[in-house]
């Protein structure tokens, strides 16, 4: 991957953006659900030219943005990326210093990209990305300086892709195990957040944090167990909680470190 400055780039939203998003405004029933679904169309469409840019393969079709049902009673501007996950693409407007972000796009996204629009709505700014955290600690409002280098998204989006690609070339048992414990089909944004865990943690932080977060996922209300973890030797790990869910989790954060090391080289 090049080192080329994305955080300033600029992207051109095409006339067919705008076919798009009269098409999809004009069904909905009032002049700001109308806006609304003008401005996400235009900032999804703008962003799956750009990611086209470097051959990373996205499905309009499959996105919520894209589901007339979905978007008249939902504002969302997901993109889907084939074999990663859903990417939130919300507009900023001009003058706006501070983004919300609607509840109904806290969960399902591998994370967020920001684009300040111009007041021509011919082009647009990358401002930035949020990668996924925890599912129940996301943001409502984010601030654009708290935002990361766009380049964070592309290697968020490698690494999801090889993690995935290595777990559908065949039946992996902790893969399945996994599946089994949390029940749960899709480990899409599982892999997400153990992505930002690996990047943004110390690798004696990985197993508390990845039980943490199998905690949330399987419903159970143990969440002192991570905590407990932080500061417990493993051979405690039996006085404080769980300790087979502690160990699957540390078994797919490893399983998915092995991965992601082969792959630093391209990075």
């Amino acid at each position: 991957m090049t080192t080329t400055d994305y955080q300033t780039m600029n992207i051109s939203i095409p006339i067919e953006a705008h076919n798009y998003a009269q098409q999809f405004a004009a069904r909905q029933l009032n002049k700001e659900k109308k806006t609304q679904v003008y401005l996400n169309t235009l900032v999804v469409y703008a962003v799956d030219n750009f990611l086209k840019m470097f051959d990373i393969k996205t499905d309009l079709e499959a996105s919520d943005s894209w589901n007339s049902v979905i978007r008249h009673y939902h504002n969302v501007a997901d993109l889907a990326i084939v074999n990663v996950g859903k990417l939130e693409c919300r507009f900023v407007l001009p003058e706006q210093d501070e983004i919300e972000l609607p509840s109904e796009v806290l969960e399902e996204r591998i994370g967020y990209i920001f684009v300040r629009l111009e007041e021509s709505l011919q082009s647009g700014e990358i401002l930035g990305f949020l990668p996924i955290d925890e599912p129940d600690e996301m943001p409502e409002e984010v601030e654009i300086d708290e935002l990361e280098h766009i380049e964070v998204l592309f290697e968020c989006l490698q690494r999801l892709e090889s993690a995935n690609n290595a777990f559908s070339a065949g039946v992996d048992p902790v893969f399945a195990r996994v599946k089994e414990r949390l029940e749960v089909e899709d480990l899409t944004n599982i892999i997400a957040q153990l992505e930002w865990i690996y990047r943004t943690k110390k690798n004696y932080e990985w197993r508390a944090a990845a039980t943490n977060l199998f905690v949330t996922y399987s419903g159970s209300g143990q969440r002192e167990l991570a905590d407990n973890l932080m500061g417990s030797s493993r051979e405690d790990d039996d006085e404080n909680g769980d300790i087979e869910l502690s160990d699957l989790a540390e078994d797919l954060m490893d399983k998915l470190v092995e991965i992601w090391e082969r792959g630093n080289d391209d990075f």
